[in-house]
């Protein structure tokens, strides 16, 4: 999302990373269409009896989501345990796309699996499992057979075998989370039709699908606290002035804006291995203002992770903490046109190992990072 501020955002049915693309008669999503990240839909494969109706579904998304952008990022809780190796989505044409797997002592990269439209990997708190989130082409509702690319949750091994899908039907489902048992998500679910995402729970096995909130607000990005008592997420309020941080029990219940004094968007929390932290991005995720924060589950104790006041670092989205606490990674915009992911020491906030660019030949672009517990 280079180039974009929470002034200018790219919008939601245009945004990278399994949100819906509007096919290219829309002129504002004309950019994203030519530039197609992996996990966006690719409407260059349908056929015209489904590009009718999907286009009627689109230009409602349209007109329904146009103050709701922000771009969709994977949120989840580090658990507790040793440092084991960033997952991340990623690739280049000679290699292929999907996801990676990277630890910080390791010579090379793992490439997990190959479907180039994966992205958002989240860990189990085992570090046994993976979810992460493919398109998929399902039968569009009332078309007469035409289908559309929808976004579904699938699991896998942390290897990347024995991959299966957790969720399934005509929706975008964005953003896994596990809970701290390891045997349900959390997830974000956009229906068509409707004007806002709801966050929604499912066991790993795909049974027992349980909706937790229920618009108008659109709710994106869920992180279950590693001590079972929070789910954080982002949420924009239908009239509201933007995206914040919010907190409620896993039930549902006492929803709390956590970030009221910001006047702008703060959006992907995660949780630290103790629960008694949330790292954030505050501004438009990966646009020029947008640095990292982290404050106490109830907004206080704020403390500035990148940048400086009146100095801001910005090009920040998707932090995740270290299972030992320690330290976090955060993907990194830069202008030379790569996403890279950026370590970085709570400590004294210096600045550790940068991962990707030119000289990680198999993968010079690295996006939407987990740290996985070993």
């Amino acid at each position: 999302m280079q180039g974009k501020s929470a002034a200018d955002p790219v919008p939601p049915q245009c945004s990278n990373r399994g949100f819906p693309v509007a096919p290219r008669a829309y002129p504002a999503c004309q950019a994203a269409d030519n530039d197609r990240p992996p996990g966006a839909p690719n409407f260059s494969r349908m056929t015209a009896r489904t590009r009718r109706p999907v286009a009627i579904l689109m230009t409602a998304l349209t007109a329904s989501l146009a103050t709701t952008a922000t771009t969709a990022g994977p949120a989840d809780a580090a658990w507790a345990g040793r440092n084991g190796p960033i997952v991340f989505a990623g690739g280049d044409a000679r290699s292929g796309s999907g996801l990676w797997a990277k630890k910080l002592s390791w010579k090379g990269l793992r490439h997990l699996t190959l479907e180039e439209s994966d992205s958002q990997p989240q860990s189990s708190p085992n570090g046994r499992w993976i979810v992460f989130v493919r398109q998929v082409e399902v039968a569009l509702p009332g078309s007469n057979g035409g289908v559309f690319p929808a976004t579904h949750i699938f699991k896998a091994r942390s290897d990347g075998t024995e991959v299966a899908p957790v969720t399934g039907g005509p929706y975008f489902d964005l953003a896994p989370a596990f809970a701290p048992s390891g045997q349900r998500i959390v997830f974000s679910r956009f229906q068509p039709g409707a004007s806002h995402a709801d966050i929604w729970s499912i066991r790993l096995d795909g049974t027992n699908l349980h909706q937790i909130t229920a618009g108008p607000p659109d709710d994106r990005n869920p992180a279950f606290s590693p001590n079972r008592r929070l789910i954080a997420f982002d949420r924009f309020e239908r009239g509201g002035a933007s995206r914040h941080v919010h907190t409620m029990r896993p039930d549902g219940s006492a929803i709390v804006d956590a970030t009221p004094r910001f006047a702008g968007q703060t959006a992907h929390p995660d949780f630290n291995p103790r629960g008694n932290r949330i790292v954030f991005v505050r501004g438009f995720p990966g646009g020029p203002g947008a640095d990292l924060f982290a404050m106490r589950p109830d907004g206080e104790r704020l403390r500035r992770l990148t940048g400086m006041r009146g100095r801001e670092r910005g090009g920040f989205s998707n932090p995740s903490y270290s299972p030992d606490g320690r330290k976090l990674v955060g993907q990194f915009e830069i202008e030379s046109g790569f996403s890279k992911l950026q370590v970085i020491r709570l400590r004294d906030r210096s600045w550790g190992a940068t991962l990707g660019g030119r000289r990680m030949a198999r993968s010079p672009n690295m996006e939407m990072p987990v740290w996985q517990a070993w």
